[in-house]
């Protein structure tokens, strides 16, 4: 007879999950407190940290804002450990323009916060900037994870004392096989698209059921779905609005090359006339100096 569980597994195999690589869906699944421990374990199997930092307080995602002229930074997930370090969580669906420098704005930023007016810079904490993303950042790199210190090129030394450090995680570059990693499951759970390859890697986690479990309450929720349809429908119509463009110009260009190529072809058929006509005259010099007494 069916358990309570596999009739809830089932029931969720009807409905389409909505995808956790979307940055909305992302933040209401690891930004909930509820999924406090869902997100500990993502987080601990990949950013090195002790056991005992990872009590974590959720923290306003607005980048403060020193002046009113100042950028606003609005991030996906934030965190504090139990020391103060702060952890910042950005998934990135889509190729993004000035990624390198848009984290390291975010983390300026983060690190200035810590400390107003008079305040020593004892304060200040490790600031962690983890960054997901869908497309590879690093073309001729094999390893999807990446961990960023300031370090000296020449010999290896790393400057500990600077509070900075970015991980980057590659998605597009995750093996469909277990490569042995401690990452690996999370990030295969966050590329599966089928209820199927969800379920496979609940199996050995208890911590990925959980975040499973909480994915399909989300997919179920009317409100939800509803927001990230509309969500689906403005990406759509940008992508719309970007080939309408995109073939305007290649039809406006294929009309610039016309013109050109009759221009070259007019050329091409003066040019022709001429060494015909330059040919027709020649031969007439010729036929008269050929002529006795010229």
């Amino acid at each position: 007879m069916p358990t309570r569980r596999s009739r809830y597994i089932l029931a969720c195999m009807s409905i389409r999950v909505l995808p956790p690589t979307n940055d909305w869906i992302f933040k209401l699944l690891f930004g909930d407190e509820r999924n406090k421990s869902v997100l500990i374990d993502m987080l601990k199997s990949f950013v090195d940290l002790p056991d005992e930092e990872y009590e974590l307080t959720f923290m306003d995602t607005h980048v403060k804002r020193e002046f009113r002229e100042d950028k606003l930074g609005i991030l996906d997930v934030k965190v504090r450990t139990k020391t103060g370090k702060v952890i910042n969580i950005e998934i990135q669906v889509e190729p993004q323009d000035y990624i390198a420098k848009r984290l390291s704005f975010y983390k300026s930023k983060m690190i200035v916060e810590q400390i107003g007016k008079k305040e020593s810079y004892e304060r200040i904490q490790r600031v962690i900037c983890v960054c997901i993303t869908s497309k590879p950042l690093f073309l001729g790199a094999r390893e999807y994870l990446n961990r960023f210190r300031f370090c000296n090129l020449e010999n290896g030394l790393c400057f500990d004392e600077i509070p900075e450090e970015i991980y980057t995680l590659e998605l597009s570059k995750v093996p469909v096989a277990d490569d042995g990693t401690d990452g690996w499951e999370w990030m295969r759970f966050l590329l599966a698209r089928t209820k199927e390859e969800i379920e496979m890697l609940t199996t050995a986690n208890p911590e990925i059921r959980k975040a499973a479990d909480a994915l399909y309450r989300l997919s179920e929720d009317p409100d939800v779905r509803a927001q990230y349809d509309m969500w689906e429908k403005a990406e759509r119509d940008h992508i719309s609005r970007i080939d309408a463009a995109e073939r305007k110009v290649h039809r406006e260009w294929q009309g610039v090359v016309a013109i050109r190529d009759a221009v070259i072809a007019n050329k091409d058929t003066e040019n022709e006339r001429l060494r015909l006509e330059n040919e027709r005259l020649m031969a007439q010099i010729a036929g008269l100096q050929a002529k006795p007494g010229s």
